[in-house]
């Protein structure tokens, strides 16, 4: 890479794109037999990720179907629901469903209606046997690692309805399936003798709005093609009754959380690129990835992966997935403006995806031709934010190969990067916040194979101690590398969350060939991250560590890259938290709040006794506004006040009728 590269741009550097991401919408029944999902359906639409002015028009619409049934929203705040949205992401709520409390001999009955106008009529039995047969299949596709056998102990006919009996741990999955379309038309399931939301008894807030998101996984998961169609999401009914698309806020939080979620559905990253080789996210009018950004993380080994009708404009709205998906082989782009604007994009595109085999359902490749394409320069890079700024692949070639060579061979990688004029320097932060999740005892006596040569300015005043602790030079910097303990970063392929990485141009970095007095461009690159100490007698991982560290490099050394200054600080180990894309703000916080038996409630969030759940109060909340004509806010405050008893909140309010102010009633009476 010559010197001129870096010090003359041609262009201006692109930033990651940002922006707010909109939904198309699509309607339309799923297509195959069995109601699933089709990757390849391309229709056009309009919207945003978020509440259509409109209803939608068909109830078989999958993606407007709901498993719960009630709405839930209405006396939720916004900042009520956004809290639960980032413990949703957290992950800090079990995803086991509880079993229900009022099941026979550990058997529920369920009550199918619906399946008499089914194709399946004209069958001896009138499709009974079918509807079971179906029912027990649909059920038993699970999204994680605990697999499921659904099996209808019991059923019989009772009039239009078909009865069955099912271990009490199997109702939330079919129920989840209320509303699904079999054999050409619509079922409804529903628990016999009661609504079809008391099956599963919600504990929390938090955990009823991961159950609802994970229902919408499941409903949008096809087992047999292993594709996750999440197009048209703000269509889906359920999402819809969450009122998570109220506001901007919790409209671009909602597909990060449905990424935590579905990481969380399995016990392996194996398991989870085994589960789900393709995605839809047709039809969401996305303008850029800045919202859907974190599926390339969740799911780095995707292979099949549907944009098609959304709104880019141009390939610089893809350019953050530009060497993502490693393993992509179908790519769908048709139905956006770039076709328009950019004619030769299809040329560009092959070249990001050296496995690519399809474009728009086009051969491009052979399979022979993708095999001997693909190369491990060629896997995803982890840029965390917005603020990444490239030019030729220099930013990111260095740091892949700087911290590979760190890892095996730092004395080559000092003679490779460092001349004469480079300078490095390490710090220790013996004060830096610990994993609030370690469960193991801080050791003592843990720096000091760090601290003799630690430089850190607060602490070392005299100056020429501090002298003695900058190195300058490849050897001087080659034996400062050799004190540090041998390392293990995380790959920076398959463990992209493990790092975050920034970079933007730097003007003014000393010329070497001294042609340019007021310097040339470089770039500033700063890594943040971890690594394993390794023992150096067994080679076995040790003590983890966190690490900030610093690079500028300009033009020059044998490669036409050179370090100009190295800045290492070192820090007990502080987990990922802080700059992981899918942490939401104040979601530590939260998550520790919940954990601790004297946090402080969310006000925004009812506090509800037990046993009485979400739906309950609402329901309450309802029938009292009903009863006394009084706004939402005031039928709930008053029931608040009373410990949420009926009876008495009617008694409240008689007596205190007479001096409540007009703003207390609908319409100000």
């Amino acid at each position: 890479m010559p010197a001129s590269t870096m010090a003359a741009r041609s262009q201006s550097p692109r930033d990651a794109p940002r922006g707010p991401a909109a939904s198309r919408r699509r309607g339309g029944a799923r297509s195959d037999r069995d109601g699933d999902l089709k990757m390849d359906i391309a229709v056009k639409g309009r919207g945003r990720i978020g509440k259509s002015s409109s209803a939608p028009s068909s109830s078989r619409d999958p993606a407007s179907r709901t498993s719960r049934g009630e709405a839930r929203g209405g006396m939720l705040s916004g900042t009520a629901r956004r809290a639960i949205l980032r413990q949703a992401a957290a992950g800090d709520v079990s995803m086991r469903e509880p079993k229900p409390t009022n099941s026979r001999g550990g058997l529920v009955e369920l009550s199918i209606t619906g399946w008499e106008k089914s194709k399946a009529s004209g069958n001896a039995d009138g499709g009974v046997s079918s509807l079971i047969g179906w029912l027990e299949k649909k059920a038993s596709h699970r999204l994680g690692s605990r697999t499921r056998d659904v099996k209808v102990k019991k059923s019989r006919k009772e009039g239009s309805a078909v009865i069955i009996s099912v271990p009490s741990e199997h109702v939330g999955a079919l129920i989840r399936m209320n509303g699904y379309e079999w054999a050409g038309t619509n079922v409804t399931i529903e628990r016999l003798g009661g609504s079809k939301n008391s099956s599963v008894e919600v504990k929390s807030q938090a955990e009823e709005t991961k159950a609802m998101l994970r229902g919408v996984l499941e409903r949008r998961y096809n087992a047999d093609t292993k594709v996750l169609d999440l197009s048209a999401l703000g269509q889906d009914e359920e999402l819809n009754k969450a009122n998570v698309f109220d506001k901007n806020s919790t409209t671009r939080k909602i597909f990060p959380a449905l990424m935590r979620v579905l990481e969380f559905s399995f016990d392996t990253e194996a398991e989870r690129h085994a589960a789900v080789t393709g995605v839809s996210l047709a039809n969401n009018g996305l303008i850029d990835l800045a919202d859907v950004t974190s599926l390339s993380q969740t799911l780095p080994k995707l292979q099949n992966l549907d944009l098609s009708s959304n709104n880019f404009k141009g390939l610089s709205s893809l350019q953050n997935w530009r060497k993502r998906f490693s393993q992509l082989q179908h790519l769908v782009l048709s139905n956006n403006p770039l076709e328009q604007a950019e004619p030769e994009y299809p040329a560009e595109v092959v070249k990001w995806y050296p496995t690519l085999r399809f474009l728009n359902n086009v051969q491009v490749r052979t399979e022979e031709e993708a095999t001997q394409k693909a190369a491990p320069t060629d896997l995803p890079f982890p840029i965390r934010t917005p603020n990444f700024q490239d030019e030729g692949g220099i930013a990111e070639g260095f740091v892949r190969t700087f911290f590979a060579g760190f890892d095996t061979d730092r004395a080559a990688l000092a003679a490779h990067y460092y001349d004469n004029l480079s300078d490095f320097s390490f710090a220790v932060n013996t004060q830096a916040p610990r994993d609030p999740e370690a469960t193991q005892a801080t050791e003592k006596q843990e720096w000091d194979q760090y601290i003799k040569s630690s430089r850190n300015l607060k602490k070392i005043s005299q100056p020429q101690a501090r002298q003695n602790r900058h190195f300058r030079g490849p050897k001087a910097v080659a034996d400062a590398f050799a004190t540090l303990p041998k390392t293990k970063h995380p790959d920076l392929a398959t463990e992209a969350r493990k790092w975050m990485v920034e970079a933007h141009i730097q003007p003014g970095v000393p010329d070497p060939t001294g042609q340019s007095a007021s310097g040339v461009d470089g770039f500033m690159i700063t890594v943040h991250g971890e690594f394993d100490e390794l023992d150096a007698t067994t080679g076995q991982a040790g003590k983890k560590r966190s690490f900030d560290r610093t690079f500028i490099i300009g033009p020059g050394g044998p490669s036409g890259v050179r370090v100009v200054n190295d800045l290492l600080t070192l820090r007990a180990y502080g987990g990922a938290q802080s700059y992981d894309p899918d942490n939401f703000e104040g979601w530590n916080a939260n998550a520790t709040a919940a954990r601790t038996s004297d946090a402080t409630p969310d006000p925004a969030v009812p506090q509800l006794p037990a046993g009485l759940t979400i739906e309950m109060a609402e329901q309450m909340v309802a029938e009292l506004q009903k009863q006394t004509n009084m706004t939402i806010q005031y039928a709930k405050d008053c029931l608040e006040q009373v410990g949420w008893d009926f009876q008495k909140g009617l008694e409240a309010f008689a007596n205190v009728k007479g001096n409540l102010p007009g703003e207390a009633f609908v319409g100000g009476a």
